[in-house]
């Protein structure tokens, strides 16, 4: 059976992603949650009208600010415990931005999965443009072609990794889509937690160095 925990947590996770949504850049966006069998492990599935047969979400549509075009934008997580089996982590998302429903390729999209395994970093972005100099750079031998498209730029690893407010801050303050009144606040009480929960899980994985900074207050404190 799944644990309460990671069901409970999952949930609540739920809810939270899709206030944000509405709240800010969208309408109507019903994230739903499927369990998945990992292994010896379980994780759920989330997305925008998750289809429990194929696994697949919807993307969904933004107002955007230039007239007579579309703009839609995926949104997707897979959720698990951590080792510990205590808090819930991220295991692997992807928010992506593109011009229709079905749209292969489209503005950005940005891109994590945890102990990635084909040498890419973990969290990274992609952005769908072109550029003279740099495919001037390829080794004709090994990436004849190759496009800025195809690069994978760092963005933070996957404890300081861009959260979806970013994403839906970028999208705001450039004018691309039109966002509701007071979404700043919305954002940034939602990168506000999710900075915590990012802070206190590092603290969990480096106890030597809590315990240093610890000592450090301490002995400042008697000074």
């Amino acid at each position: 059976m799944i644990s309460d925990k990671l069901l409970n947590q999952t949930i609540r996770f739920t809810k939270e992603i899709q206030a944000l949504l509405n709240g800010t850049i969208a309408s109507h966006v019903q994230i739903k949650a499927v369990a998945l069998q990992l292994g010896d492990d379980r994780l759920f599935m989330l997305g925008h009208l998750l289809d429990k047969r194929t696994l697949t979400a919807e993307r969904f549509q933004l107002k955007p600010r230039a007239p007579k075009v579309e703009l839609w934008i995926d949104v997707s997580f897979q959720l698990r415990l951590d080792i510990e089996r205590e808090h819930l982590m991220v295991h692997k998302s992807f928010v992506g931005v593109f011009g229709s429903k079905d749209a292969k390729h489209g503005l950005f999209h940005y891109d994590y999965e945890r102990d990635k395994a084909d040498g890419y970093p973990d969290a990274h972005l992609q952005v769908e443009a072109s550029s003279g100099f740099f495919e001037s750079l390829n080794d004709p031998k090994t990436d004849t072609g190759r496009s800025l498209a195809a690069l994978h730029f760092p963005v933070g690893g996957k404890r300081f990794r861009p959260c979806l407010e970013d994403v839906i801050e970028f999208l705001a303050v450039e004018r691309i889509v039109q966002a509701r009144d007071g979404y700043e606040k919305i954002l940034e009480a939602g990168r506000e937690e999710f900075r915590k929960k990012q802070l206190l899980a590092a603290m969990r994985r480096d106890p030597a160095t809590v315990d240093y900074f610890i000592s450090q207050h301490r002995t400042a404190e008697k000074a």
